[in-house]
């Protein structure tokens, strides 16, 4: 099979959701033309999802441009004795798309499913504000929520990050940043879901051969090599030459962070041996695939717990379609993914 032929990879769910849907998804433009993108797909796939009925759902505003929203679950009468998991969401979108609204319903299903408090934040978004602006909204609002534990009837010994996309990186980014702070021991664990944790232009030696996944996927459905090259924002000139070439459109105007930032592009982290036991989701065809891949294969040589689940045949973030993986349930493997963090 001809690896580049990223139509006889994907799987026959999958190749249901574009007749379905009448076209291939995808995003293109600049990080302003995706935005748009982003919250037209958001608003039409949030109806594919039931709105689940919670005790309590909150917007905070912690400052002028930070907020968050609080999803508490129903409990018996018996279990309000009892402390809640905390997990800490971060939304997808390149860092330059998303709000509170744009997973409000994966949030929904989340805290109902555990049950568990689902903090989920509203970070500064790109081009208007460049990285690391993202990460240090995200590191704030973890703080706010350690913080308010009480508040908000949370255990401090199980909060974890969650983030699927430009938000798994942020789950990656706010313990780096807290291990630097002495306060590593706050978090319990990590659910990150097809993550970017490397600029594809400065992947170390030793995984070089590995990363393969960022031209063989590039033209992947949802999320393509052209869309997070002008995400990404700060490329080599071969690298927008090739965007260039191959699409005819090249704005890099997004969050534009240095691509040895070790704050952003953890990977290159010299914090990793001290992480969390973590889960993380891949999706096979997705440009970002062997971020995850290789960032499972480095903490586990580094000591880390971790369980990886490999989606082979299916694209960037493909449960937002309401898409299923073969012979399982996406909820339910992140469900099993956090009760492994929160046992590790």
């Amino acid at each position: 099979m001809d690896e580049l032929d990223i139509d006889k990879r994907l799987a026959p769910a999958w190749h249901r959701i574009e007749r379905e849907l009448g076209q291939r998804p995808n995003m293109s433009g600049s990080a302003l033309d995706m935005r748009q993108q982003y919250k037209q797909f958001s608003e039409e796939l949030g109806a594919l999802y039931p709105k689940p009925a919670l005790e309590a759902v909150e917007d905070v505003a912690i400052t002028k441009h930070l907020a968050v929203r609080t999803y508490t679950p129903d409990v018996t009468a018996k279990d309000k004795h009892h402390l809640l998991p905390v997990g800490i969401y971060f939304h997808g979108g390149g860092w330059c798309c998303g709000d509170l609204d744009s997973e409000d319903n994966f949030c929904r299903m989340l805290a109902k499913a555990l049950p568990l408090i689902v903090v989920s934040v509203s970070y500064r978004l790109a081009p208007e504000h460049k990285a690391p602006a993202q990460v240090r909204d995200a590191v704030d609002a973890w703080t706010w929520a350690f913080e308010n534990a009480a508040r908000l009837g949370g255990d401090p010994s199980k909060y974890f990050t969650i983030g699927q996309s430009a938000g798994g990186t942020l789950a990656f980014a706010v313990p780096n940043e807290l291990i630097a702070l002495h306060r590593g021991h706050e978090v319990k664990g990590i659910i990150s879901l097809s993550p970017f944790v490397v600029h594809p232009s400065n992947v170390p030696p030793a995984h070089r051969a590995a990363y393969k996944s960022f031209e063989t996927n590039a033209n992947a459905p949802m999320n393509t090599a052209a869309a997070m090259t002008t995400f990404y924002g700060k490329l080599p000139l071969q690298h927008i030459l090739r965007s260039w070439v191959a699409n005819k459109t090249c704005c890099i105007d997004a969050f534009g962070a240095d691509p040895a930032d070790s704050s952003v592009y953890v990977l290159h982290s010299e914090r990793l041996t001290k992480f969390p036991a973590t889960y993380i989701a891949v999706c096979g065809a997705d440009p970002i695939r062997d971020d995850g891949l290789i960032m499972e294969k480095v903490l586990r040589e580094s000591g880390v717990q971790t369980k990886l689940q490999h989606y082979e045949n299916l694209p960037h973030v493909f449960w937002a379609f309401a898409c299923e993986p073969e012979n399982g349930s996406f909820l339910g493997d992140v469900i099993d993914g956090i009760a492994f963090v929160l046992e590790a």
